[in-house]
């Protein structure tokens, strides 16, 4: 009698979960499935594999054939990335990108991708960078874009492509119709992106730089949050420079001596081995900023 490739998986699956109910609802099996892959198993062999009662635990012949096992599904699964690789890209993509590249950049990446590649199925997944980069270690996403650079052990960034933020005021005010300076502003209301956003960040090291210190008035979650908020008064925003044409209700602020420019970066897993789908979208990233 053969092994079940399945089977394997589900050994693991009970020995991670601690039990076979639990490994049933990871799996989506009822639990005399489980039961009979592992009896299967146990029957192959002549041996039991697992301790029952209470939180199952590997036998040492347990311990051997897990170590074995995971070894198995490591290969097939090498071997179903190399033969996709000979198919081409196809299947399930799930990218991550914080906000400003999500609104900004990402539209016309996915469109362009999809074009390419209609076979692939494409999920954006849009939150702060903080909680981006987060998915990423955690395999939620297998690439990401965020609008900053990263020092990670575990990760590895490139800029394809840079922004430039910009104050703004609301277009019915009267500040604005002519340059301002550091001190000009020295005690004024900032409506802010929130804490985890790299748009905060680069506009908080911007400010410091122009010795511009801002009183936050306002935490805002997005771009279109600040530009709305600033248009009824509520204070100065800092807003990517392309999407201030949009935005009718507020006009740029000219002030002496301050530039903010951010990357947007495309991050991957370090080491990680990428999937077809993920390897052209990052690849199709590079080229476009090569150009």
């Amino acid at each position: 009698m053969g092994i079940s490739i399945q089977s394997l998986r589900v050994f693991l699956s009970i020995l991670d979960r601690g039990s076979l109910s639990a490994a049933g609802r990871e799996l989506g099996m009822t639990q005399p499935a489980v039961s009979n892959h592992l009896h299967t198993l146990e029957e192959r062999f002549g041996i039991t594999l697992l301790t029952r009662g209470g939180r199952v635990q590997a036998t040492p012949a347990g311990e051997s054939l897990a170590k074995h096992a995971r070894q198995v599904l490591g290969e097939i699964s090498a071997l179903e990335n190399e033969m996709a690789r000979h198919a081409g890209p196809r299947g399930h993509l799930v990218v991550g990108a914080s906000s400003t590249p999500g609104e900004l950049l990402l539209p016309r990446l996915a469109v362009r991708f999809s074009a390419r590649y209609p076979e692939v199925a494409l999920d954006v997944r849009m939150a702060d960078t903080d909680v981006t980069i987060a998915s990423l270690l955690a395999r939620e996403v297998e690439v990401a874009i965020v609008g900053c650079t990263m020092e990670h052990p575990r990760l590895v960034g490139r800029v394809i492509e840079e922004e430039e933020l910009v104050p703004v005021v609301a277009a019915a005010g009267r500040i604005g119709e002519d340059p301002v300076t550091a001190e000009d502003l020295a005690g004024m209301p900032f409506v802010m992106r929130e804490e985890g956003s790299a748009t905060r960040r680069a506009v908080e090291a911007g400010l410091r730089e122009a010795g511009i210190g801002a009183r936050v008035a306002m935490e805002l979650g997005s771009n279109t949050a600040v530009a709305g908020a600033v248009a009824e008064g509520a204070g100065i925003g800092v807003i990517p420079s392309r999407f201030v044409a949009s935005q009718s209700s507020v006009r740029p602020l000219n002030v002496r001596g301050l530039r903010i420019r951010r990357p947007f970066v495309l991050v991957v897993e370090r080491g990680r081995a990428l999937s077809p789908a993920a390897e052209a979208f990052v690849q199709m990233c590079i080229e476009r900023n090569e150009r």
